[in-house]
């Protein structure tokens, strides 16, 4: 596992899951998501903003540890919400 430090940001495949609700993690806008993003999608929406992205396939979400969907690393200074919002637009 790759260590986090100030400038990594964790995306997992949860904040962009259209199925998922805004009490059980998704982080952007319904009309946003998108129906089951995998870690793939995420690092090629990442990689088109210039974001240098790291995929950790066997990382899980903390609410939910027995689902492996992994996650994605990415290097971004500034808010995360907006940066959630530019990925989104991506996907």
């Amino acid at each position: 596992m790759v260590s986090r430090d100030e400038s990594k940001v964790v995306l997992y495949p949860l904040y962009f899951d259209a199925t998922v609700s805004r009490l059980k993690g998704r982080k952007v806008s319904r009309k946003n998501a998108v129906d089951k993003p995998s870690i793939e999608s995420l690092a090629k929406a990442a990689q088109s903003l210039g974001l240098h992205p790291v995929i950790e396939k066997h990382a899980s979400h903390p609410s939910t540890p027995w689902k492996s969907d992994g996650r994605v690393l990415v290097e971004h200074k500034g808010p995360k919400s907006q940066l959630l919002a530019q990925v989104a637009l991506r996907l």
